[in-house]
């Protein structure tokens, strides 16, 4: 069917101001060279006052900066998550959230600009937060008999309550263990609620590394001999100050340290490497572990998402760690990734800004999710 043979009522101006979506069009400067209705309505101007005006001035959305510097880059359609293409607008005291879609434009099969989109899910967020609400809810609720639990336990097994015989010693060993895997979920639910909530507050102050790093796997030493693995911390000489709330950073380190101790086998290493690019520290944790699938790398840092390694089952977790840890290196303006190879490995790494001052950590825009 050849449908350029067809005639069309309408032109296509008249089909994009019927949108619901708002659609932009902009040059490899950033500059707008046309937007639709729905567009303009949404920021209030036309396509004639907007056209030459760089999009992130005329949106004041920061974020379309470094999601247009990568399809620009690549020369492809932008691919992240929701969340990391999600942004949140607010219009006469009301709250909008819009999924960022960018296509790459060609002219003459040169990149010449891209075509932004905004879809309204508005209606989705309004579902996360009352799913937050109610995980923040259930989690305060567990606390308080857990607690009592755990209380218990500890009185029966210092014999306290009498004497035990050494099955019974198993049995409270056993019911321990699963208390403190329940105290830790529990932990992360509520972490991460008070993120989903915008009530995570990062106090970035000047934080040694060495003694960041020592205060990380200080704890997990003794598991990692208990379980036969050699636990390496390779820091550079002479690094400066990061910025960062040292608590928060502590956690981000040992929960990807736990995390390497889980899948790597008795004789194996798990190294923690700090190194400094320009104006920024590399932190890495490097296990000799199963590795993560290719296909599985993308999505580890979703919520609820857990991923096994060739031959392993899941650990009893519920896939929050890698989540939580994701949105606190956001929150000091840094990123994560992870490299592996299955059979040999993986690397988890994170940056943080060097400090400089009070303007060493860029929090994120309060208008963007």
């Amino acid at each position: 069917m050849i449908l350029s043979n067809l005639p069309l009522p309408v032109n296509l101006d008249t089909v994009a101001d019927n949108l619901g979506d708002a659609l932009f069009i902009v040059n490899r400067d950033k500059e707008v060279a046309w937007l639709n209705k729905r567009a303009g309505e949404l920021f209030y101007t036309s396509d004639e006052s907007a056209q030459g005006t760089v999009i992130t001035e005329l949106t004041g959305i920061k974020k379309l900066d470094s999601l247009l510097n990568d399809v620009f880059e690549q020369e492809a359609k932008l691919k992240c998550s929701y969340e990391e293409g999600s942004v949140k607008v607010k219009r006469q005291d009301q709250r909008y959230f819009f999924k960022i879609s960018i296509n790459p434009i060609f002219h003459e099969e040169e990149l010449w600009g891209g075509l932004i989109q905004f879809t309204d899910v508005t209606r989705f967020h309004e579902m996360e937060k009352i799913k937050t609400d109610f995980v923040s809810i259930v989690s305060h609720e567990f606390r308080t008999p857990l607690t009592t639990i755990i209380v218990g336990v500890e009185m029966l097994k210092e014999g306290m309550l009498g004497d035990l015989t050494p099955r019974g010693k198993e049995v409270l060993e056993a019911i321990g263990a699963d208390c403190e895997r329940l105290s830790r979920l529990i932990d992360n639910l509520m972490e991460l609620s008070r993120i989903e909530s915008g009530t995570i507050y990062v106090e970035a102050e000047p934080a040694d590394v060495t003694d960041l790093i020592q205060e990380a796997v200080r704890p997990l030493k003794f598991q990692a001999e208990k379980q036969g693995i050699e636990l390496i911390t390779d820091i550079a000489p002479n690094l400066p100050s990061v910025a960062a709330d040292f608590n928060k950073a502590v956690w981000v380190l040992a929960n990807l340290v736990g995390n390497a101790m889980r899948y790597t086998d008795p004789e194996g290493t798990i190294t923690v490497r700090v190194r400094q690019r320009g104006k920024r520290l590399f932190f890495s944790v490097e296990d000799t572990g199963c590795g993560i699938p290719k296909e599985n790398q993308e999505k580890i840092f979703r919520k609820y998402v857990q991923v096994s390694g060739p031959g392993r089952k899941g650990t009893g977790g519920v896939g929050l760690g890698l989540a939580i840890a994701k949105d606190i290196v956001m929150a000091h303006g840094g990123e994560i990734w992870v490299d592996s190879v299955i059979g040999k490995g993986t690397t988890f790494t994170f940056t943080f800004p060097v400090y400089y001052g009070d303007e060493s950590v860029k929090l994120p825009d309060a208008e963007e999710e």
